[in-house]
């Protein structure tokens, strides 16, 4: 169980963090996979080849985590909330509302403007977004991304 902890710990931990955007949430999530490892072990069931298991447990761990944040998040949900476990700053929110006037002042393209102004003033998510411009949801994120560092550099000018 060693070799396969020190084989496998870095490549699923970092998995785990493009899954969750975030690191507790990541180690949370690798500690799941191989507990559910050495519990498999424990049953003493035949395995064909320990890397399909492995990832077959580290999805399944995944989905299942994602499907119980989703619940929380549209029975609970008091802050708005970006990806698994990553929570916006408030602060942030309100202060790109506050930008929203002056952003003819940052050489924003058409796509980051309307991207930024249905996130932050009509609180669309990155999916509502994409349908309503008729583009995927990387591409709006893109488009946030850029509008948010093309304000930040504004600023600091």
């Amino acid at each position: 169980m060693n070799t396969i902890y020190d084989e496998y710990y870095y490549k699923i931990y970092r998995w785990a963090i493009k899954k969750t955007h975030h690191k507790e949430d990541a180690e949370d999530l690798t500690n799941s996979v191989f507990l559910s490892i050495f519990e498999y072990f424990n049953k003493d069931s035949p395995i064909e080849k320990i890397e399909n298991l492995i990832w077959k447990i580290a999805y399944n761990l995944w989905c299942t985590k994602a499907k119980e944040y989703m619940k929380r998040k549209n029975t609970t949900s008091l802050e708005p909330e970006d990806s698994f476990g990553y929570e916006i700053n408030m602060l942030d929110k309100i202060v790109y509302k506050e930008i929203i006037d002056d952003l003819d002042h940052f050489s924003l393209t058409d796509n980051e403007k309307k991207s930024f102004q249905l996130y932050y003033i009509s609180d669309l998510s990155i999916k509502e977004i994409g349908e309503k411009l008729s583009t995927k949801e990387a591409n709006v994120k893109y488009y946030l991304y850029s509008a948010r560092k093309k304000i930040k550099e504004g600023y600091h000018e």
